[in-house]
């Protein structure tokens, strides 16, 4: 009963979904069936062919055959429904003695068909009325996988958006969202809009969503103001068709495998490492040939342990689960929708279960959302889109990075796990057992609960003004946090010192102290007018919106913004069109009377195929040209609160400043910063022109855009000198100029029973930084000039060979000592920007390398024959570079199976990595070019091969379409690093990392209608 009072909201919704469709059923049971032929053909009464026909509100369809022939169970006065892709859909409705039916369908303008909805701020408008730059991907073609994280689905598949899976555990949404290219030196993630508000989708299902649009220049963000600056993206729920109800349910169960994993070394390759690395130090060998010998014969475990924690510790597999249940439907006045979802995703750890718990890491979510749009008369619209969510992370009790950097980081050699008596091992130096962790260190619970809801009302003003309509919205986010668990305390004994010794004292196990956090609410709100016109061959658009955003919790103060948004769009002939959009937005992170900005943007398109001149060339299908400028801002700066204000610390008498002739620290304060009442945000000017083609009689298609942005006012270091004792601040002092080109294209094409459904999409970019505040420095070591994201390193020669080698170099004094096997860098100028014999900072050298890509790409396929498919993308990025050195140098101190690969006076030629230290490391490990590797892969994102049930067997088992499919997540990765790690995620399963994974699944989808 607890459970399932949680969620009583939702209660009501799905009982009038019900007896909506009871209601219909019951209508439709009273009526006399009859059977209906007919042909379905087009304007020049030629047969179409796979024509979907279903009756309003009834269960049942079918669909044309090649000569556009139906037949179809139905009743008198019943409405028929015929869709296609690419067609306007018909309705007839159907009388007594109206068979045989000839029906004729209208083939859709191109890009204004059904399926070519694109959302817009507040708006929605047919594809070809759009002249901004914008893409939109609809949840249909998005594969059925289990994921913790919804957005690692949509990689490789929306044109000019770039998501980089960040986290790796079961439960995290850390996902980087660009969109374009980077054009900032801070940060450039976009911001996510879920129905009009400003909200996360990484935790929604995809049963959830109906499509996610991405607004890439000024003509569609300068709706937002501040708020645009980065791009948006906008995710649509789901609503309910008043055509046809329907329930759909969705199941896949399988496994997740481990990936990439550091490859520890075994106890005799440690030790023969450490002592190596000791005596490059300049110290003794800590390990006799007696230890070596018993680490390699393993002639005493106890004495001399060889442990495999990754092996003992880490499971190769663990299970994952999804199920989604959704239904919709509705009439004309009432629409609804309804899901419900469940995933289980279970963690890698080993050896976590006890009698009393199990400490293994996990995740389940249970997503609730129920959308309903009420007509409560002629002229009012009430719609409620709400969303409840449950998730529950189960962690060791320690922490899972405490548990995961046991397992990377502790020496095999360094204590047996289990001593002769059966208690825990361990040392003064190392206390963390990681079986003590696992099953003596109890378990946290983190339940995290959460309730969306976004309440939109329209209602329409004809009676006054034709066209004209009040439109109101507003969000309520709330989200609850409770954490409880058990807690326990292990004790780890030495039994090989003279006299055995116990660390740590030990506890029963004992609830958590339950704590409530993360309570936080956020709300948005927008009203304004609507007018929609059309008069002829003249449409006309407008948008007025004044908006409000709170985002509260009680350990901080609010955050809030507020403005005013407006549209103007025109079109003539439905050829021509014109838009401008404008925001004035403003933020309280700005000094008052500087905190409102005002954006402008226009933009224009126009239909080129539907001129005279252009029905000679029959290859081109469809063509318009179209082009936006702009300005959007960025408020988002530094992340700080009230920068323009000057704040105190409040210093305590232990930490106060000393006064008196015996001096003693007193109560005092000191200044904290200082407050630059002239910052302002971040002024971002876009330029975008493109074209969207449509060839060979509309089965080829591309879509590809330039664009331009210059973005100034970026928050720099100041340049004043610090001679006040007190850094001077950030100034607005930055400016980048980034440009690309971006391609989208599709391919379809029919061959007797085979479909073949191509896409593919490239984002080429280029980024300069044109202005820093950076004064003092060498030429060589500017950003002015590079991209944004460069890096300063020291530009590496090779390893030296010998001493003679040292002593002929320049000398280098990052470390304190150089010897054979250490990164030679090259002499490239002193203080002067002159080579002074001397390598230090002053060598170090601004390349352009970054971790973020300049070009980005997906492409993929879907080939149907038969009953059997086959969907496959494929996502890739050039230009990434990764600092593969922590990576090389990781494990137990520092080594791992790379370190196999060291200098030594034997393989001084064909050595990948410098000679091995422990303390005296940092002229190795110091930036420079010798560790950076091209960071470049292209990923089998997913794959899904299935079968779909005839109709023959599926009419048997009354259900609309079954499909029964094996699918995969992550297949594999090919890259150019050279080390067995993840390119998207390269410090997984190494570190403090959770692994990387790859999931497999079998699934099955079934719907009824």
């Amino acid at each position: 009963m607890k459970f399932f009072s949680k969620y009583i909201l939702l209660f009501p919704l799905l009982c009038l979904a019900l007896v909506i469709q009871a209601q219909a059923q019951q209508e439709n049971a009273d009526k006399q069936i009859i059977i209906f032929n007919g042909v379905v053909v087009d304007l020049r009464d030629a047969p179409v062919f796979g024509v979907t026909i279903f009756i309003q509100e009834k269960a049942g369809q079918t669909q044309t055959n090649r000569k556009g022939e139906f037949s179809i169970k139905g009743s008198t006065n019943d409405v028929l429904v015929l869709k296609m892709p690419g067609y306007l859909t018909t309705q007839q409705l159907l009388t007594e003695g109206g068979s045989p039916l000839r029906i004729i369908i209208q083939a859709a303008p191109a890009d204004a068909g059904e399926e070519d909805n694109v959302a817009i701020p507040f708006a929605t408008r047919k594809k070809r009325e759009v002249s901004a730059a914008v893409t939109v991907i609809n949840s249909s073609k998005i594969p059925q996988l289990p994921t913790n994280d919804l957005r690692n689905l949509f990689s490789g598949r929306v044109s000019g958006l770039y998501q980089s899976q960040v986290g790796t555990a079961p439960g995290t949404t850390a996902t980087t969202v660009m969109v374009r290219s980077i054009n900032s030196l801070a940060a450039n993630n976009a911001r996510i809009f879920v129905d009009g508000t400003e909200r996360e989708y990484g935790d929604m299902d995809l049963s959830e969503v109906e499509s996610i649009t991405v607004l890439k220049d000024a003509a569609t963000l300068a709706w937002y103001g501040l708020r645009g600056g980065n791009g948006v993206v906008m995710v649509t729920t789901k609503k309910g068709d008043p055509t046809r109800s329907y329930i759909r349910f969705d199941t896949q169960v399988g496994f997740q495998q481990a990936t990439n994993l550091i490859r520890p070394l075994n106890s005799f390759d440690f030790a023969t490492l450490y002592n190596e690395a000791t005596v490059n130090d300049g110290g003794t060998a800590i390990y006799n040939q007696e230890a070596l010998d018993a680490y390699r014969n393993n002639t005493s475990p106890y004495l001399f342990p060889n442990n495999n924690y990754v092996s003992d510790y880490l499971r190769k597999t663990a299970p994952i689960q999804r199920y989604a249940f959704s239904m919709g439907g509705g009439k004309s006045t009432v629409r609804y929708f309804a899901s419900v979802s469940y995933l289980n995703q279970g963690g890698l750890l080993k050896n976590t279960e006890t009698p009393s718990y199990n400490s293994n890491i996990g995740f389940k979510k249970l997503n609730f959302r129920g959308n309903i749009d009420f007509e409560a008369s002629k002229y009012l619209t009430i719609s409620l889109n709400a969303g409840i969510r449950t998730e529950n992370r189960l962690t060791p009790g320690t922490g899972l990075t405490d548990v995961v950097n046991t397992i990377f980081n502790t020496p095999p050699n360094a204590f047996p796990v289990t001593n002769t008596d059966g208690t825990l091992g361990g040392t003064s130096q190392y206390l963390k057992n990681p079986l003590g962790l696992l099953q003596q260190s109890g378990y946290v619970s983190d339940e995290n609960r959460v309730l969306l809801a976004t309440l939109s009302v329209k209602q329409k003003l004809d009676f006054w003004v034709p066209g004209l309509s009040f439109n109101v919205l507003g969000s309520y986010d709330g989200v609850g946090n409770y954490i409880s668990g058990l807690t326990q305390q292990y004790t780890v004994s030495d039994l090989t010192l003279a006299s055995p010794a116990n660390y740590q004292t030990a506890s029963p196990v004992a609830y958590r102290t339950t704590t409530y956090g993360n309570n936080a609410l956020q709300n948005e709100f927008w009203a304004g007018f609507d007018y929609d016109k059309i008069i002829g061959n003249h449409t006309l658009n407008v948008s007025v919106r004044g908006q409000r955003f709170a985002d509260k919790a009680p350990e901080r103060l609010d955050f809030r913004n507020q403005g005013l948004a407006g549209r103007l769009n025109y079109n003539y002939k439905q050829r021509y069109f014109a838009e401008f959009t404008a925001g004035y937005s403003g933020s309280e992170n700005f000094a008052p009377k500087k905190r409102y900005g005002f954006f402008p943007a226009v933009s224009a398109g126009w239909i080129m195929s539907d001129e005279a001149f252009m029905k000679t060339i029959p290859a081109i299908s469809y063509l318009k040209i179209r082009s936006s400028y702009g300005t959007v801002g960025n408020g988002d700066i530094d992340g700080a609160r009230f920068p323009f204000e000057s704040f105190y610390n409040r210093n305590l008498s232990s930490g106060g400043y000393s006064f008196g002739t015996t001096p003693a620290a007193t109560n005092s304060a000191s200044e904290a910063n200082l407050g630059n009442p002239n910052l302002t945000w971040e002024t971002i000017r876009m330029l975008n022109a493109g074209f969207d083609a449509r060839l060979l009689n509309n089965s080829f298609g591309i879509t590809a855009d330039f664009y331009y942005t210059r973005r100034s006012d970026i928050l720099t270091g100041s340049v004043y000198p610090s001679l006040i004792g007190q850094s001077a601040g950030l100034v607005n002092g930055g400016t980048v100029q980034s440009k690309g080109i971006e391609i989208s294209t599709f391919y379809t094409k029919t061959i007797g029973k085979l479909i073949i459904d191509f896409n593919g999409n490239l984002l080429l970019s280029k980024s300069k930084i044109l202005a820093d505040r950076t004064v003092g420095i060498p030429p060589y070591q500017q950003t002015i000039g590079h991209i944004a994201g460069s890096t300063l390193v020291f530009l590496s020669d090779g390893l030296f060979q010998s001493q003679a080698d040292i002593d002929s170099h320049p000398k280098q004094t990052l470390s304190g000592k150089i010897a054979p096997g250490d990164i030679k860098y090259k002499d490239v100028g002193g203080p002067n920007g002159i080579p002074d014999g001397i390598i230090d900072n002053n060598d170090q050298v601004r390349i352009d390398k970054s971790v973020l890509p300049n070009t980005y790409y997906g492409f993929g396929s879907n080939f149907r024959y038969g009953i059997f498919d086959l969907i496959f993308q494929f996502q890739g990025v050039v230009g990434r570079t990764l600092n593969i050195q922590g990576l090389v140098n990781s494990g137990p101190s520092s080594f791992n199976q790379e370190s196999l690969d060291r200098f030594t006076p034997v393989n001084a030629v064909n050595a990948k990595y410098p000679r091995l230290g422990i303390a005296d490391r940092g002229n190795n490990t110091a930036s420079s070019d010798f560790w950076l590797r091209s960071g470049d892969y292209l990923r089998l994102k997913s794959l899904e091969v299935g079968i779909n049930l005839p109709p023959s067997l599926t009419s048997r088992l009354r259900v609309s379409s079954a499909r029964l499919y094996v699918g995969g997540l992550n297949i594999f990765t090919t890259n150019d690093l050279g080390i067995g790690v993840d390119p998207e995620v390269n410090i997984a399963g190494r570190g403090t990392t959770y692994p990387y994974a790859k999931t497999y699944t079998l699934g099955l989808s079934v719907a009824f209608h």
